[in-house]
């Protein structure tokens, strides 16, 4: 114990001595949860909190195209645009002021579109006439089947993007239909001038709506989801694990400058002193994913994003945050002995890392994923590490939520330390 703790303070004698290293130990890390989550604010809001400038051109000029656009005017998703100086937009102009990238998307209804509306809602009224004996007829013609309201886009639009455009106009586009239908109903029923009809048709989209409630959270997944609780735990974690590169490099140099040897000659100290090192960079990474989450709590707001939400039981963060430092303690440690020199450790150290957070979530969500790639993913401790932090913070877990998390992370560590240790004593031995 007293060779353990001798081997605590020993380094952190030595980490004060590096003040600019321990500056960068904390402040990378600080830079990079704070950069990540200004450049994906955007696409971790909600389509419902944005607006978008829509271009328009009505060909048309009927009551389908009148309420498409009153319907879209009235969202608070779309700005709508028809007219440029003064004049209507035209289909040519339109597709040339997408094709600046100024504008993301534009409509197009065709001329004909409402009547070719009225038609389709005649025929069917007509066949609803009979069947109801409500008597009387519409004129129909022959219906046209190349009718098509075209939405256009900038050609760097994202596909997810594009699809919820593409439903939002349709719901629009349904209801103009189907309220279109309504009033030749009512034509026939001779209910024409009585606006009943069509209030009973708007309750009925009123009737079962849509709500969006996160379990456990009762109703507060819009608040809680956005990019400062994704980015500041996944790339707080990526940081941490970081630590190999100093702590490999350590390593290899006390084993080049000759201190590993003296540490040799003292009896069954290899362990004790192992031990020690592993236990002073956990607390050093514990420290740091402390640091970065105040950074979430206190920095974020000051830079127009929403704060970091501990979950209902911040206090287990804590032993998390000493299992997910003691992985990545124990896997520097591991690169440090596997490797004979500086040039070796840190780039496999270094990529490894950018791997493992690759497979673990920190860049893609895993369920985005083939299933190969996501029973791999399993082998990652960064998914481990951040699948328990979410588990927290997202799913307002408890400390009973998280063990398999921590355990995994602490047997991870462990059999790591157990293999540096028995590549120490068998390199030992070979030199003697």
């Amino acid at each position: 114990m007293k060779k353990t703790l001798a081997t605590i303070i020993k380094e952190w004698i030595l980490f004060k001595r590096d003040i600019a290293g321990l500056m960068l130990l904390f402040i990378m890390p600080a830079i990079l949860i704070v950069v990540m989550a200004l450049v994906q604010d955007a696409p971790f809001k909600d389509y419902q909190e944005m607006r978008f400038d829509l271009l328009l051109a009505d060909n048309d000029g009927g009551s389908l195209a009148q309420e498409i656009k009153e319907g879209l005017r009235h969202s608070k998703n779309f700005h709508v645009i028809d007219s440029i100086d003064g004049h209507s937009l035209s289909d040519r102009e339109l597709k040339a002021l997408l094709l600046t990238g100024k504008y993301k998307v534009g409509i197009e209804i065709p001329k004909g579109a409402t009547a070719e509306v009225a038609n389709s809602a005649n025929t069917i009224a007509n066949n609803l006439s009979k069947k109801l004996g409500l008597g009387g007829s519409l004129p129909v013609r022959e219906h046209r089947a190349n009718m098509y309201i075209r939405m256009y886009f900038d050609p760097v639009a994202k596909p997810t993007f594009r699809t919820s455009l593409n439903f939002a106009l349709d719901k629009y586009i349904t209801y103009a239909c189907s309220n279109e239908l309504i009033k030749r109903v009512s034509k026939l029923s001779k209910l024409e001038g009585d606006s009943s009809a069509d209030e009973d048709f708007g309750k009925v989209f009123e009737g079962v709506g849509l709500k969006e409630e996160a379990l456990n959270d009762k109703g507060s997944y819009t608040k809680y989801m956005n990019s400062v609780q994704h980015n500041v735990p996944a790339w707080a974690i990526f940081g941490i694990f970081f630590i190999v590169v100093p702590i490999g490099g350590h390593i290899i140099r006390e084993r080049e400058e000759g201190s590993a040897l003296r540490i040799e000659l003292i009896p069954n100290a290899h362990i004790s002193v192992a031990f020690g090192k592993i236990m002073f960079y956990t607390m050093v990474c514990t420290l740091q994913f402390i640091v970065m989450c105040c950074i979430g709590i206190w920095v974020m707001p000051l830079l127009n994003l929403p704060p970091l939400y501990l979950g209902a039981h911040p206090a287990a963060l804590l032993p998390m945050a000493f299992a997910i430092g003691f992985a990545a303690t124990s896997y520097g440690y591991f690169v440090g002995t596997i490797f004979k020199t500086t040039n070796q450790a840190l780039p496999f150290g270094a990529i490894s890392i950018v791997i493992f957070s690759a497979m673990g979530g920190i860049w893609v969500p895993i369920e985005l994923l083939s299933p190969a790639m996501q029973k791999i993913a399993m082998l990652s401790p960064m998914h481990w590490a951040l699948d328990g932090v979410h588990e927290l913070i997202l799913r307002n877990g408890n400390l009973q939520d998280i063990l398999q998390n921590i355990i995994f992370l602490l047997c991870f560590g462990l059999c790591l330390w157990l293999v540096s240790i028995y590549k120490y004593n068998k390199r030992g031995h070979s030199v003697q």
